[in-house]
């Protein structure tokens, strides 16, 4: 039940709204998911090996020198993606709260069988017809009770706010970054290793806000890498996509994961910080690409054409459209054109 009077919906709103392009996404997705996430503060952000990989590559690729404050090196392997789920689950909702050192993996069996449940994990385990002391139960914990993810546990109590990640993910994304930097067409147009001399500057990971003056929200992003090119007056946005499918299926994510989102944002941040107070801002263009790392380390440039741009612009205004009902009547129940009855079959 969402309540409108809400404490949580209260201290939401006493401070001015910055929509992110993942913020975004998730309020078109699901109002609901982002009021639990945004405004509850019940986050649930992906853990999985993939993401924490991309994670791991962007930062050995833009920011090397932070890598240690942000990632931490477990000994042993991390654990099988559907095991690591649970565990992460458990650490978060059930240790944390406790935060009691001496608990062990084993000391939280019962919310380990209620998990495995809700995820539908090695639920085909039944009680053994020969041995009645061997339950269903004793042989699901058995999968999740091993060494190696008890060892996994015992490291998440030690890591802080450091990401947990293994040798293996680790050498995943170095092989990444260093096959991005081997290719001279996309390390020229990120100008990796540039030293910010001959008018151009180089910017990575820049946080920016934006406000509109019309709205009583704005909009914020972490940009992976601008280069601003004083000599030719173009601003080069690159952003890096690390994705587990081939190369060639990436325009088909393009749509699938609303990027026109993320591009349009994006932009609109540049040119409010690099260019909207320049005299000859009318001057000045912005080319937008999409730097995609396949799971074979296929490198290729997306860029985004002037056209694709201005389409993005033109749809954009629909949805901060959209963005501008919710904030305004403080409704995260349904979609927005669900919540204004729009749709009928």
């Amino acid at each position: 039940m969402i309540s409108l009077n809400s404490k949580e919906l209260e201290k939401f709103y006493s401070n001015k709204l910055y929509f992110s392009y993942s913020g975004i996404n998730k309020l078109l997705y699901s109002p609901r998911l982002y009021y639990k996430h945004y405004i509850l503060n019940e986050k649930e952000d992906g853990t999985d090996t993939h993401l924490v990989a991309g994670r791991a590559a962007h930062c050995l690729l833009l920011e090397p020198d932070a890598f240690d404050d942000l990632f931490t090196m477990m000994p042993g392997k991390i654990p099988t993606e559907s095991n690591k789920v649970i565990i992460d689950y458990i650490f978060i909702n059930n240790y944390l709260p406790i935060k009691n050192d001496s608990l062990t993996l084993e000391d939280f069996s019962e919310d380990i069988l209620n998990q495995l449940l809700t995820n539908n994990l090695y639920q085909n385990l039944t009680d053994d017809k020969k041995d009645k002391s061997i339950t269903g139960d004793s042989k699901r914990l058995e999968k999740i009770l091993t060494d190696n993810n008890k060892e996994y546990f015992n490291f998440l109590k030690t890591k802080e706010t450091k990401t947990v990640i293994d040798l293996a993910v680790k050498d995943k994304a170095q092989e990444t970054v260093d096959s991005i930097k081997a290719n001279k067409t996309i390390s020229a147009l990120m100008c990796l290793d540039h030293d910010n001399s001959g008018n151009v500057t180089v910017y990575n990971e820049l946080a920016l806000l934006s406000d509109w003056d019309e709205y009583p929200f704005g909009f914020k992003g972490i940009i992976d890498n601008i280069v601003v090119d004083e000599n030719i007056k173009t601003i080069f946005i690159n952003d890096l996509k690390l994705t587990s499918k081939l190369i060639q299926d990436f325009p088909n994510s393009v749509s699938k994961f609303r990027y026109d989102i993320q591009s349009t944002i994006y932009r609109g941040l540049a040119y409010d910080k690099f260019i909207a107070h320049r005299d000859d801002a009318k001057e000045w263009k912005i080319v937008f690409t999409f730097i995609v790392a396949d799971k074979y380390n296929q490198i290729y440039p997306f860029q985004v054409s002037e056209i694709t741009a201005d389409e993005w612009q033109f749809e954009f205004y629909s949805i901060v459209k959209q963005l501008e009902y919710h904030y305004n009547t403080k409704d995260y129940t349904l979609p927005y054109e669900l919540a204004v009855g729009n749709i009928k079959l």
